[in-house]
């Protein structure tokens, strides 16, 4: 018999850091560290940035051949058993899963309490699959992302609602930087890093080059210490 099960949908979360922080804050992310706005991608507005950056979050449209492009990337890169990545079954769901990735590859580097210590804790050792699965049963994550996104500063969209935006987040595990989108095969692997937010920054100016006319829609947020 065919599974039946209905996929389940969030509500889109809104891409700015009050919206963020107000999620990761609930579920136990120390509030010294945040989400801020990368106000340009040339050096001297990377400059501005709070320090130390731990991961980098990118808003973008999405378009088909941009995607397709990302997927053949995904599926030619090694996979690196110290990342943790899991794969989006939830709808509308981007955002928190961009929020997860980051903070799930920095757990050494930030202190994490609460529900979403208890989540990581559970899902260690499980994979893509399984870690996305354990995410549809999580209530305390699942009420942050709803109570986040309904407090955003523009009128939140129905749950099911097409978007025609994505978030995708970058971080560095073993020297090496990473594109982690749960609607990827896996994690895209972009070479050697020695300074995240530099390499970030480059490798989304070759995204949004990629974009096109598309370009200028795009949003990008640092996780950081919060000013």
């Amino acid at each position: 018999m065919a599974d039946s099960k209905e996929k389940m949908y969030w509500v889109p979360l809104e891409s700015s850091p009050e919206a963020m922080n107000k999620m990761i804050h609930r579920i136990g992310v120390d509030e010294s560290v945040g989400f801020s706005d990368v106000l340009g991608l040339d050096e001297e507005l990377l400059a501005m940035t709070p320090q130390p950056v731990y991961a980098v979050v990118f808003l973008f449209p999405t378009t088909e051949g941009y995607l397709e492009a990302r997927k053949k990337e995904a599926e030619s890169s090694k996979p690196n058993p110290h990342l943790w990545y899991s794969k989006q079954s939830i709808g509308n769901a981007c955002g928190s899963m961009a929020i997860l990735h980051a903070l799930g590859n920095v757990q050494s580097q930030v202190s994490i309490g609460g529900s979403l210590k208890e989540f990581f804790e559970k899902t260690k050792e499980m994979s893509p699959m399984e870690r996305t699965l354990e995410l549809e049963q999580n209530k305390e994550i699942a009420g942050a992302h709803s109570a986040s996104a309904a407090e955003g500063q523009t009128a939140a969209p129905v749950a099911d609602a097409q978007v025609d935006h994505h978030y995708a987040a970058f971080v560095c595990v073993d020297g090496r930087l990473y594109e982690l989108d749960g609607v990827m095969p896996g994690p895209i692997d972009l070479g050697p890093s020695t300074d995240l937010l530099k390499d970030a920054a480059a490798a989304i100016q070759q995204r949004i080059k990629a974009l096109g006319d598309n370009g200028a829609l795009v949003s990008v947020l640092s996780l950081g210490a919060l000013p």
